[in-house]
């Protein structure tokens, strides 16, 4: 039986998680580690102090990937859970931990190994992902699975609502495979690796919409972007827009690959290399704008 179990985590995802963990069995948690983020919008270094020093659990904030290797030597867990881990963790430090490392990956593993998951899966059109509990071994996303837990894409969600099902989904499937994993009961299945899809690191600019693509991808593109995230964009005279709402064209179009063909009181249409989607929502200098507060995009104008 497992007695000391560590967790590794950041962001909201990694605090909900630690949380979870806390719940289903208080006592087995025994340090709950952190990395210095604050230059992240995202971070909640305080949330995470404040929630370790009200269970009296011990708290540490990393500054370097070299300080977990001795963290891991002085604490000697058992077990090490990690959810929102951002540093690299080698075959050298899964070897210091007698029970393993497990993580959370945001995808139907093997699919989707790598980088944003569930931003590629949007991309790609897929109908439903979820998230997949896995020993860490040397690969990348390659190592045994415990527990999977699937979910829709539906045709409305953006990555905020994906994010939302990915919450719940991380809590329901830690506060039922916990408890087996300290008893040492959990299962233990192979990936097939020939199923396997990867997917690659994502920059702010990487969001700039090709719109010689058909509406449904460019739609997709821009939903899998959306807030908070940094947004799917485009530029009309030299100014960046950024397209938070779309949705698709209710018709058939033919026109010119970015053109803005109509303007209404409700959207703002723009040709695709196939049909067309209506912009609801932009941000422009900072601001978000409804259409009817759109001085901006002009009928005739075209996106670059």
């Amino acid at each position: 039986m497992i007695k000391k179990i560590m967790f590794l985590g950041s962001k909201k995802l990694g605090l909900i998680s630690a949380k979870a963990l806390y719940d289903s069995a208080p006592g087995i948690l025994a340090g709950i580690i952190t990395i210095n983020d604050f230059k992240d919008k995202r971070n909640i270094l305080d949330d995470f102090r404040q929630f370790a020093e009200d269970k009296k659990i011990p708290f540490s904030v990393l500054q370097k990937p070299s300080e977990l290797s001795v963290l891991i030597d002085q604490k000697k867990p058992d077990m090490i859970i990690v959810v929102g881990w951002y540093w690299i963790i080698n075959k050298q430090l899964i070897r210091k931990v007698p029970f393993g490392i497990l993580g959370i990956h945001a995808s139907l593993l093997p699919k989707y190994r790598g980088f944003a998951p569930l931003v590629w899966a949007t991309i790609c059109g897929e109908k439903k992902t979820g998230i997949s509990l896995f020993y860490f071994d040397p690969g990348v996303d390659t190592g045994d699975i415990v527990a999977q837990k699937e979910f829709e894409i539906s045709i409305n969600d953006t990555i905020k609502e994906l994010l939302l099902k990915t919450e719940k989904s991380i809590v329901d499937i830690l506060r039922e495979n916990y408890p087996k994993l300290i008893a040492g009961k959990a299962p233990r299945t192979k990936q097939n690796h020939g199923n396997a899809t990867y997917c690659s690191q994502r920059e702010p600019v990487d969001g700039k919409i090709d719109w010689n693509l058909s509406n449904k991808k460019i739609y997709d593109f821009i939903r899998a972007q959306a807030p908070p995230y940094p947004g799917a964009f485009s530029m009309i005279d030299d100014k960046q827009i950024i397209i938070t709402k779309s949705r698709l064209f209710a018709y058939p179009y033919e026109g010119i690959a970015g053109l803005v063909c109509q303007i209404t009181n409700e959207s703002i249409v723009v040709c695709c290399g196939k049909n067309a989607i209506e912009i609801l929502e932009f941000i422009v200098d900072g601001e978000v704008k409804s259409i009817k507060e759109n001085n901006f995009i002009k009928f005739g104008q075209r996106f670059v």
